[in-house]
C-alpha cells in the first residue's frame, strides 16, 4: 500500500495483551484477535445494484478447524442474516461484538467443515475527510453513482473486509477464493485470479466467474465494477512462463496511464522474478478506482486512487511498490499486524530496487536519502517498528513500517554484502511463500546465509525507536589525526552497534566500528589544517550527524 489519504474510522483497534512476555520480541504477536480455525477456501456469491448501495451476497467457507472453539465469521452487524448453514445443516450461532458471528460446533463435528451464510444489506459508512472534500462513504464496499456512471471498489485493508465480506478477517489466515459476481452488463468487472466466464443471465446483468488457486490474505480479496478500458502489455517473464499484464482504466485516463506511470509495469515484474522469485501468481491487471489508498496490493489486482489519474501525479514508483508487494505482502504475508514493515518495509525497498535497476547507484542513493529525511522528521520515529503499544491499525501507516523499515533491509544489506543478501531474501520468500511470516523468521534465515547471528540487528533495528546521532570530534597530535565518535541521541533511544561504519577523509575510506557511545581511531595526518570527516559516505546507516 502506498498512501492513505485522510479518513476517520471506528473501530480499528487491536490491544497489546500479556501473552507475548514471555516470547522473543522478534517473534512476539500483539494483535488481540487471532485465527481460531483455518478458512481454506471462500465460494463467493454477489449481486450488485445499478444504484445505490444495497447488495446481496453468499460466502461458503471451508475450514480445517484447529480445535472445539466455536467458528469465528467476521461480518458488520449492519447485514440482515438471512440462513447461516454448517455442514448444510441450520448452525446455531450468536452475534458476539459489532462484527463477529460465533458459529457453534456440535458434538461429533469431523475436521474439516463448511459454512454458508446469506446476507443483504448495505454497507455501513465512515466519515472520509481530504483534498476532495469530507462527507460519509461507504466502508469497505464503495459504491457510488449509477448506470454507465457507476462505480463499486472493494476497500479492505486493514481489517475493513467484513464491512462487506463475510470471512475471518485477519492477515495470519490466508485461502483461495472463487468469486461468482453479478453486475450491471454495461460495467466490466475485476477480481483475484484469472476469469473463468463470463455470461449474460438476463434483465441487464452479467454474471463474472474469477478463481485464484493460491491462498492469499483477506485484506487483499476485492472486486471492482466500473466503466472501464483495458489495455493488455506486452506479457512479462515469458522465459519462463508468460504473465499477463493489464491496465484497467477509466476510458478517459487511458493514453497517459499506458505511456505514463505503467509504461514499464510487465518490466518491473521480469526484475521482480529474477531478483526473488518467478511472479507468484498467473497474471497481473493494474485498476483505476475510487477507493481511499493512493494504491493496494490486491493480489493479482492492483488498486490505485482515480486522483493520481486526475492530477497526473501516479509515478512509476508507486507502481514499483504495489508490484513487489505482490512476492512481500501477498505471497509472503506478515502474521501479525505488528510486524506489517514485512510488508511495507519490502515494498518501500522494492522500489528503491527499481531505481537502482533503472538509474544505478546515484538513483538508489537519491531513494534511501528521501527515505531518511522522512523518517528523520516524522513523530513515529519516536517509537519502535514493532510495536505493541499500538492500538490503532491505520496508525501502522507510518513512517516506521514504510521508509524506516526499507532501511532495516538496507542496512542490512550493507552488513551482509549483496550476495549473502539477496540469497537471504529469496530464502525467505520460498520458505514463506503462500503463507505467513514473523520478523524472528527472517532474522533466522538472514542470520544462516550471513554465516552468524544476526538477531542483534533486528532486535536493534525493529525494537529500538529513533537512530544514531554521532558527533564527530577532531584534534591534531604530532602529525596524527585524532577522531573521536560519540552517540548523543536521546537517552530513551538508546545505543546503537554500528560494526561496520566507515567515515570518510580526503581522498580516502576508514572503518570505524561503532560497538558503543562513543569509537576513536588515529590517522596520520600531514595536510594542511584539520580534514573535514564524513560520516557514512557511502549510506549504509540511517542516521544523523549532530551539528558542530
Amino acid at each position: 500500500m502506498r498512501r492513505l489519504n485522510q479518513i476517520v474510522a471506528a473501530g480499528l483497534v487491536v490491544v497489546a495483551t500479556g501473552a507475548n512476555a514471555q516470547v522473543a520480541p522478534l517473534a512476539a504477536r500483539h494483535d488481540a484477535e487471532r485465527p481460531a480455525h483455518d478458512a481454506v477456501h471462500y465460494d463467493v456469491w454477489i449481486r450488485l445494484a445499478d444504484s445505490g448501495s444495497r447488495f446481496q451476497a453468499a460466502v461458503r467457507t471451508d475450514w480445517r478447524l484447529i480445535g472445539r472453539a466455536p467458528i469465528r465469521i467476521n461480518l458488520d452487524s449492519s447485514y440482515r442474516i438471512a440462513s447461516l448453514t454448517l455442514n448444510g445443516q441450520r448452525a446455531r450461532w450468536r452475534r458476539a461484538g459489532s462484527d463477529l458471528l460465533l458459529v457453534t460446533l456440535p458434538p461429533g463435528t469431523a475436521l474439516k467443515a463448511t459454512t454458508r451464510i446469506e446476507y443483504d444489506g448495505h454497507p455501513p459508512k465512515f466519515v472520509r475527510a481530504g483534498r476532495r472534500g469530507s462527507g460519509e462513504q461507504d466502508d469497505g464496499l464503495v459504491q457510488r453513482g449509477s448506470g454507465p456512471d457507476r462505480k463499486i471498489f472493494a476497500d479492505n485493508w486493514p481489517n475493513r473486509a467484513r464491512k462487506w465480506l463475510a470471512t475471518q478477517d485477519h492477515p495470519a489466515d490466508k485461502a483461495t477464493v472463487a468469486w461468482t459476481i453479478e453486475a450491471p452488463g454495461d460495467l466490466t468487472v475485476v477480481a483475484n485470479g484469472a476469469l473463468q466466464g463470463k455470461d449474460d443471465i438476463g434483465g441487464g446483468y452479467t454474471r463474472w466467474r474469477f478463481t485464484i488457486d493460491q491462498p492469499i490474505p483477506v485484506y487483499t480479496m476485492v472486486l471492482g465494477a466500473a466503466r472501464l478500458a483495458v489495455t493488455q502489455l506486452k506479457p512479462a517473464m515469458c522465459p519462463v512462463r508468460c504473465v499477463p499484464v493489464s491496465v484497467y482504466t477509466y476510458p478517459a485516463d487511458s493514453a497517459w496511464a499506458v505511456d505514463g506511470p505503467f509504461a514499464d509495469a510487465s518490466a518491473m515484474v521480469d526484475y521482480f522474478s529474477q531478483l526473488i522469485a518467478p511472479f507468484p501468481y498467473g497474471e497481473l491487471r493494474h485498476v483505476e478506482t475510487s477507493t481511499i489508498f493512493g494504491g493496494m496490493e490486491n493480489s493479482t489486482v492492483i488498486f490505485y486512487d482515480e486522483s493520481g489519474y486526475q492530477r497526473k501525479q501516479l509515478s512509476a514508483g508507486t507502481v514499483a511498490h504495489e508490484t513487489m508487494h505482490q512476492w512481500f505482502g501477498d505471497a509472503a504475508t506478515e502474521r501479525d499486524w505488528h510486524h506489517l514493515w514485512l510488508s511495507e518495509g519490502f515494498a518501500t525497498y522494492g522500489g528503491a530496487l527499481w531505481s537502482e535497476h533503472i538509474g544505478g547507484d546515484s538513483a538508489l542513493r537519491n531513494a534511501m536519502a528521501q527515505a531518511k529525511a522522512t523518517v528523520i522528521a516524522s513523530p513515529a520515529t519516536e517509537r519502535p517498528i514493532i510495536d505493541p503499544k499500538a492500538t490503532d491499525l491505520l496508525g501502522l501507516l507510518n513512517s516506521n513500517n514504510y521508509p524506516k523499515g526499507a532501511w532495516v533491509l538496507h542496512t542490512l544489506r550493507g552488513l551482509m554484502g549483496d550476495s549473502a543478501f539477496f540469497r537471504g531474501l529469496r530464502t525467505y520468500y520460498r520458505t514463506h511463500e503462500h503463507g505467513n511470516a514473523l520478523s524472528a523468521d527472517l532474522a533466522k534465515i538472514m542470520s544462516k546465509e550471513a554465516g552468524y547471528d544476526l538477531t542483534w540487528y533486528f532486535t536493534q533495528a525493529l525494537t529500538q525507536p529513533g537512530y544514531p546521532v554521532i558527533k564527530v570530534t577532531t584534534a591534531l597530535e604530532g602529525g596524527h589525526l585524532v577522531i573521536e565518535l560519540t552517540q548523543v541521541q536521546k537517552p530513551e533511544w538508546g545505543r546503537y552497534r554500528l560494526p561496520n561504519l566507515e567515515i570518510r577523509l580526503t581522498g580516502r575510506t576508514i572503518r570505524v566500528p561503532m560497538m558503543g557511545k562513543t569509537a576513536r581511531t588515529v590517522s596520520h595526518w600531514d595536510g594542511e589544517g584539520t580534514p573535514q570527516v564524513e560520516v557514512d559516505p557511502n549510506g549504509w546507516w540511517l542516521l544523523d550527524v549532530a551539528k558542530p
